[in-house]
């Protein structure tokens, strides 16, 4: 018998899939105390060129984001913690995130990018799902 997801990681990228990870993680969410945890990398630019802001959005910013749209798609319908991450590889953040918090699950939106542009970037819900302990759950974006 399969265990209810209890605690579900919901990696987003402040972009417009994040509504459907977040969405279908609450419909996912049994148990007698489910929480979602709201996870977001926030990437570094390394570039020598000058005014060249290395984070897109600060700390702050992104937390006040996640704290908008945790409200707006969460509360008062489960538990849910707000988490940021500033720098380093994404996968990496994601899977440390995972053992950290002890999920059962992740819930993450994916970018859908093809050919070259997957080659070049990677797939970071590729990696998850290949190294992650826990069962991994993929919503292909939006065309």
């Amino acid at each position: 018998m399969q265990k209810p997801f209890n605690k579900i990681l919901c990696p987003v990228d402040l972009q417009d899939n994040m509504f459907a990870s977040l969405d279908l993680a609450l419909s996912l969410a049994q148990g007698p105390a489910p929480t979602i945890y709201v996870l977001y990398v926030i990437p570094v630019v390394l570039s020598s060129a000058p005014g060249v802001n290395p984070m897109p959005i600060s700390e702050s910013e992104a937390q006040a984001e996640l704290r908008k749209v945790a409200r707006a798609h969460l509360d008062d319908k489960v538990r849910y913690e707000i988490y940021t991450k500033v720098g380093g590889d994404t996968a990496t953040s994601i899977l440390s995130a995972i053992e950290q918090l002890g999920v059962d699950s992740v819930v993450m939106a994916t970018h859908g990018r093809k050919g070259i542009g997957r080659l070049i970037l990677g797939s970071v819900a590729q990696r998850v799902m290949r190294e992650s302990p826990c069962p991994v759950l993929t919503l292909r974006a939006a065309a």
